[in-house]
Order: C-alpha cells, then structure tokens, then sequence
C-alpha cells in the first residue's frame, strides 16, 4: 500500500466530499479555515495523486420501480473470460454495481429489474454466454441498506442515509436521463454545465435535481475515493443468524452502526440476513469487530464469513434504466 499521509485539512476535504461531491468551495473552505484557492488547489492535488478517482451520484433504482437482485459467482476461466464477462455486465443499465474478491465466490453483481422474468431473461443470457465459467451463483435480495457516511479518517461518526427500500414509480422524461447520466459520469459538474449538456436554463435544471432529489431518485453525490492508498481495506462480512427476530435484528443492526468502521449495512432476503461493510486498517481491527460481535450476540448468530472487495465499480455502464 502506498499510504500517503495526509494532513487534517485533506482529510476533513476527502471526508466532505465523498457523500456530497458537489459541495461548494466555499462551505469546504470555512470548514477547513483556508481560501478557496488554497481548497481548489488541494483538491486537484489530491486527484492528481490518485486518491480521488472520480465523482458519480447514487441513484436509487427502487424508485424508479426495480427490484435488486444480487448474484454471486464462482467463476473459473481465463484472463481473456474475465475481460469479456465485465464487459458484459458493464454494457447494461440495470447494473447498480460490480465487484470482486477471492473467496467461496469471486464475482459479484448487482442487477436491478422490474419483475422476476425481466431477472430471468438477464440470468438466460449471462448463462448462455458464459455458462462454461460459471461453477457456482448464489442469488440474494437486498431489501434496503443504511449507508454511512464516512468519519473514519476525522476518527468521529457521520449521518446515515437510507438507499433502496419502498418500491416507487417515478417516471423520467428525456432530458431527467440525460441529467442523471451527466451525474453519473461526473456529479461535480457546476450547474451551467450541466444545464448546457440537457440544453436547458440553469434555473431549471436546478428545479429538475430538487425534485429528482425530493422524490429520492438522487439521494447523493459521491466522489471514488482510493481507501488502499491510504492503507485501509474495505472488508464486506456476511451474517448468518438464528432465532431472527425484529428485537434481535435491531439490536444487531445498532451494536453494527456503534463502529466507525461501519460503511454500510444491508438487510437481506436470501441465505444471510445481513451484509456489513466495514473499511479496516488490516485485517486483526477486523477480526476484532467479528470477534466482539460473536461473544455479544452468540445465541443469534451461527457464522460470520467475510471477503475483502475490490474493483468494484457503481453504474459501470454510466447509462440510466429507462422508466
């Protein structure tokens, strides 16, 4: 790991940034007691180096009436299937996210679709292309996640949001896709720009993100951020329980979200009820956390497995499903 040290200040920017990519220099600025100029200049450093890697929005699928079904694979092929099965994930809309790792499976995906049968299709078509690599697919639902945004680096605990969940319809016209596909591909786009790529107003494109926000298909603006380079690992564990009830899955989710380490937490409908994703230092910070909640919740949960994720990208196809 390269571990690039940062100062407070670059810390309290990456932190600010990553949930809210289009913060104003100005609020970024008085939180850190410097110029614009001087955040300007950080920022681009901090590009430069490699930290920031992007900057994207998250769109939640489920209000635009889709279902998530997550599929996790065994795959066994060459460098050259590899290639080929990304692109393939990577050529669809419905697509929220793709990642990898190296454990009982390595390939995972997340495909959102309207009903069981449009799943069905997409499922056929992955099998009749890539049947001959695919050893092993595990599929699961993810009913809602809370999604933390991050303090790790400032040591203190961030807000939470809520992505997915209640099933909505929202429809979009033309110029909304042409305006989340311009999020997607980079949400720190100032207004006039943005307002230039769908040929309308400022103003009025400003009036379209208030109510795509308002009505929760955009619920943030985030900025990629290369956590190895700065010597942590993002670990996803899977908890498998017993004796499931709404008291003990509350009391689970709450001793989970006490952690700074928490990203995220997923509640599941499939063979784990939940899935945690937390950002580490190495590996014992993690085993420490697995190993405090086995001995607290010991009568609940059965197992606990974990992976470390990596390449994974959201939206990899920077397209919007249509409505």
């Amino acid at each position: 790991m390269d571990n690039i040290k940062l100062d407070k200040a670059d810390k309290t920017i990456l932190t600010n940034l990553e949930f809210n990519a289009r913060i104003k220099e100005k609020e970024l600025a008085q939180l850190c007691h410097l110029s614009k100029d001087s955040i300007r200049y950080r920022i681009k450093k901090l590009e430069e180096q490699g930290l920031i890697l992007g900057y994207s929005a998250f769109i939640d699928y489920t209000k635009l009436g889709r279902l998530s079904y997550k599929l996790y694979l065994k795959i066994q092929g060459s460098e050259a299937d590899w290639i080929k099965l990304r692109a393939f994930f990577d050529s669809h809309p419905a697509i929220f996210a793709r990642f990898e790792s190296q454990t009982d499976w390595n390939f995972g995906v997340v495909y959102f679709a309207k009903s069981l049968y449009e799943y069905y299709l997409f499922e056929r078509d992955l099998f009749t292309k890539f049947g001959h690599i695919i050893q092993n697919i595990e599929l699961c639902h993810m009913l809602d996640a809370s999604v933390f945004e991050p303090r790790i680096l400032l040591d203190k605990k961030g807000k939470t949001f809520d992505l997915f969940g209640e099933v909505k319809e929202t429809k979009l016209d033309d110029i909304d896709t042409k305006l989340l596909e311009q999020l997607l591909k980079d949400s720190s786009q100032p207004l006039i720009k943005l307002a230039d790529h769908i040929q309308l107003s400022p103003d009025a494109t400003k009036k379209r993100i208030q109510r795509l926000e308002k009505e929760q298909v955009i619920r943030k603006y985030i900025t990629k951020i290369d956590y190895p380079k700065l010597g942590f690992e993002v670990y996803k564990v899977f908890i498998f329980v017993k004796e499931y009830t709404e008291e003990v899955e509350k009391s689970i989710i709450s001793k989970l979200s006490s952690y700074n380490n928490t990203r995220n937490i997923i509640r599941m409908v499939g063979p784990w009820k939940l899935e945690v994703e937390f950002m580490c230092s190495n590996y014992d910070e993690l085993f420490e956390i697995m190993k405090e909640l086995r001995a607290t919740f010991s009568e609940n949960i059965t197992s606990l497995n974990y992976s470390i994720f990596r390449n994974d990208v959201y939206y990899p196809s920077k397209k919007v499903i249509s409505s």
